[in-house]
């Protein structure tokens, strides 16, 4: 279904006459158009983004589905707009605009009734030109771990690793990260959001990257934990049960199955292995415009996945005081099951130095 019809299909189900577009990731959704401040209106018959001044010359150009103009007050402008079109209820994303700003616009719009919308399923699906901004960004990704391969050893800061990780997204052609890069070695592997910090990678000592890049407004997200020389055998020992919890997981993942399906594969192995209570985090996310957006891959979901899904199975296992392990990839949900999109070798790549 295309963007135009799924829009259709919510006004028609809550009785609408517009939805007011408000977020930066539903509105490039919609428009492919990137701005900090923008409004889109959105009708059975037409779609309307108002921006300001910065940037109405590149919408122009550039926005795609709407038609665009600009704003010096924008609820003037609003008020307007629904008065000729004869526009009285609208729905707004619930999950994003504040108390603060509902209030203004309950205020300023004192003749439209607005309504809060749940769209966190608006996106879950994506179309064949977002998955091939995903594909790209997570091509990227593999490129940016192979140049950490190529390049590490005993000496380097943990923070010299993300140096390397952040040039590699640039000069393969990524926006920018898709968030702050992970790098988390030694005893530190074992916080799951450890942040690249100035500690000094050691011979013999266990890492974890988690990293992913932006390309033209579409995620990625890996994860690989590898060893700089030879590690102890007990962290070999949870490596390998990750890495068979995880592909247990992914294997899973088709359409018609609930995903908390996938997250009680991979945690159930793990708790079989004796490690249950050191897998603290949910087994996956969506992944799009936002690096985590639904659908989760947690307990208790109700979605059942559908091709055109983009999803992350993570599992990891986390030793306090001795290290930790997590490996993520990005799976596409396809007519008949999945597809890998990250590439990179998940082995322990036990690298001699």
């Amino acid at each position: 279904m295309d963007k135009i019809n799924k829009i259709k299909e919510i006004l028609i189900k809550n009785k609408l006459d517009a939805i007011l577009l408000y977020s930066f990731e539903n509105r490039f959704w919609y428009s492919n158009f990137i701005s900090s401040l923008g409004y889109l209106i959105v009708t059975k018959n037409f779609a309307k983004l108002f921006v300001d001044g910065r940037y109405i010359t590149e919408a122009k150009i550039d926005a795609e589905n709407v038609i665009v103009e600009n704003f010096t007050n924008i609820y003037q402008s609003l008020a307007n707009l629904f008065e000729d079109t004869n526009i009285k209820k609208v729905g707004f994303e619930a999950d994003f605009v504040t108390v603060g700003q509902l209030q203004e616009w309950e205020e300023q719009l004192a003749k439209t009734t607005l309504v809060p919308l749940d769209l966190k399923e608006l996106r879950m699906i994506k179309d064949q030109d977002e998955i091939n901004r995903i594909k790209k960004a997570c091509e990227i990704g593999d490129l940016a771990y192979q140049d950490v391969l190529k390049h590490i050893k005993p000496g380097m800061k943990e923070k010299d690793i993300e140096a390397i990780i952040l040039n590699s997204f640039n000069k393969n052609g990524a926006t920018k990260q898709s968030f702050d890069t992970i790098v988390a070695s030694g005893i530190r592997s074992s916080m799951p959001h450890g942040k690249a910090s100035d500690k000094i990678i050691n011979n013999n000592e266990i890492i974890t990257c988690d990293f992913g890049c932006i390309y033209q407004g579409f995620c990625s997200d890996m994860t690989r934990t590898f060893a700089l020389g030879q590690i102890d055998k007990k962290l070999l020992e949870i490596h390998q049960i990750v890495k068979d919890a995880q592909m247990n997981g992914i294997k899973a993942v088709k359409p018609g199955i609930n995903i908390s399906t996938i997250d009680n594969i991979c945690r159930d192995y793990i708790s079989k292995k004796g490690y249950g209570e050191y897998f603290t985090h949910g087994t996956g996310h969506g992944l799009g415009i936002e690096i985590h957006e639904a659908p989760w891959v947690t307990k208790n979901q109700p979605t059942i996945l559908k091709p055109g899904m983009v999803i992350t199975v993570e599992p990891g296992i986390y030793l306090p005081n001795i290290g930790g392990v997590r490996i993520e990839d990005d799976i596409l949900v396809t007519a008949t099951g999945y597809e890998i999109l990250t590439k990179s070798p998940r082995e322990v790549n036990v690298l001699k130095k």
